[in-house]
């Protein structure tokens, strides 16, 4: 029998991040050849280095010394990810399973669930700082991969919680851009 039928599955759907945009930089900008894969909605500097966000796919308890959070951030041996005015060394990731990256660290904080984290410039216990001080959110896709890469900058938003990339400690540092 000749079978003639292929299926392709469609793509997986790009989740909406914008709720509002009312600021946009003119022109756009570059983002330097980006080590990953950036989605709609991650905060970059004003030279378009973007900070990684980690969100959660698990609850985080004190005494845990591992998180599993979402595929797609981009974390590496070395990031420092942090929370609130904390941040931490990441030691080890097993990205061996197809839902979630472990990642290796001692927060000894608990966390919710789906809280998005930061990538912090160092560790601390108490004086943690985004590595980048972020000034816009990219407005569209930007691949690893392909060199440097013209981007729609957005420096007013309101952006969806449940989906943007961005943490609530990066978001406090921009003036017009809010999660919703």
């Amino acid at each position: 029998m000749n079978n003639r039928f292929q299926h392709t599955p469609p793509a997986k759907p790009v989740p909406v991040v914008f709720e509002q945009v009312f600021a946009e930089k003119p022109a756009g900008g570059v983002v330097p050849e980006p080590a990953y894969d950036l989605i709609p909605g991650t905060a970059v500097s004003v030279e378009g280095k973007p900070i990684k966000a980690y969100r959660l796919a698990k609850a985080v308890a004190a005494a845990d010394t591992s998180i599993q959070i979402q595929k797609g951030s981009g974390v590496e041996v070395g990031d420092f990810i942090g929370r609130g005015k904390k941040a931490v060394a990441c030691t080890q990731v097993d990205t061996s399973n197809p839902n979630y990256d472990v990642v290796t660290v001692t927060l000894c904080v608990a966390i919710d669930n789906d809280v998005v984290l930061y990538q912090a410039k160092a560790a601390s216990t108490d004086a943690a700082e985004p590595i980048h001080k972020p000034v816009y959110v990219v407005g569209g896709p930007v691949y690893a991969g392909m060199g440097d890469q013209e981007v729609r900058l957005v420096n007013g938003a309101n952006l969806r919680k449940e989906t943007a990339p961005i943490s609530e400690e990066v978001v406090a540092m921009m003036k017009s851009i809010q999660l919703v």
